[in-house]
């Protein structure tokens, strides 16, 4: 408050005719006009992202579906289209609610120790928080994949590739195609899950659209019991084929392979030779649960 009776005659009168304008007043209405809808974001923050800033029900939103909404992104300094803003493979719902301070969603490594977040084991459970975070998702394609290999951001470090690369070691395959663990899963198949209910198939065959025309290598040899696949990058598959082992024909781009369309594959198709899109093992026997393999030409 201004005491009156300290400052100069000539003074006073202009103090009060400044008070009577409302001059005094034009602090408070400016901060007032920075948020025009009350929503706890400012305007120009709310324009430069998207936002309506005549509408405070976005601050409520969650654009990313990240499990975080667009104010908390606004607090925490998160992207507000971006459900994993540091790129650490924890998502910024989970890094903003997870009550720990070794983890923040604009810090790839929170605690400073030389690991990612996401590989982190916070909980010492034996499951990396990344992990953690996809069991609770019934879509994992929601997770970035930067360079569109269908690798996962937070899964190509473990498979030594690269987020903005999609042939890490340029020998003209896609790392989603390589077999990183050699284990005879195409590394885009690693982070599957039955569970997973929205894989995006475009052309609606049934089949994921990262799966279409994949080659994990030919087979070299089948006695019936032991099949053997040699990989694309020459390094040998093996497994056992027991009476529960499917064997189907996979699709060639967006027309079944010629001589599957009328019969349904069989062991006696296991030839040498013949092109395998993929293996998949049981994970209590290890035995092949399936083989999907390319059909031979028939001969005109």
């Amino acid at each position: 408050m201004i005491n009156s009776s300290a400052l100069p005659r000539q003074l006073v009168a202009v103090v009060a005719a400044i008070a009577a304008g409302g001059i005094l007043s034009v602090a408070p209405a400016a901060h007032a006009a920075a948020d025009r809808d009350g929503d706890g974001i400012p305007n120009s923050w709310e324009r430069n992202h998207g936002m309506d800033p005549r509408d405070a029900a976005d601050a409520r939103a969650d654009f990313d579906k990240d499990g975080l909404r667009n104010l908390g992104e606004y607090r925490l300094g998160g992207e507000l289209r971006d459900e994993d803003t540091d790129d650490d493979g924890y998502d910024d719902g989970d890094e903003a609610h997870d009550g720990l301070r070794s983890t923040r969603l604009d810090d790839e490594d929170g605690d400073n120790d030389g690991t990612l977040d996401g590989d982190e084991d916070a909980d010492g459970d034996g499951v990396d928080n990344e992990d953690e975070d996809d069991a609770k998702e019934s879509c994992r394609f929601d997770d970035d994949d930067s360079d569109h290999d269908d690798v996962d951001d937070e899964d190509e470090n473990e498979l030594g590739g690269d987020i903005h690369d999609s042939d890490s070691d340029d020998d003209g395959i896609p790392d989603g195609e390589e077999d990183g663990d050699e284990d005879g899963e195409a590394n885009e198949d690693e982070d599957d899950s039955d569970s997973d209910v929205c894989f995006p198939d475009e052309d609606g065959d049934g089949e994921s659209d990262e799966d279409e025309s994949d080659v994990l290598g030919t087979i070299d040899s089948f006695d019936g019991t032991t099949l053997v696949v040699t990989s694309q990058h020459g390094f040998t598959i093996s497994g056992q084929v027991t009476d529960a082992t499917e064997v189907e024909f996979e699709e060639a781009d967006e027309d079944e392979s010629e001589g599957a369309e009328d019969r349904e594959a069989t062991l006696a198709d296991l030839q040498q030779g013949v092109e395998v899109a993929e293996l998949e093992f049981d994970d209590e026997t290890g035995a092949i649960e399936e083989i999907e393999i390319y059909a031979v030409p028939t001969q005109p």
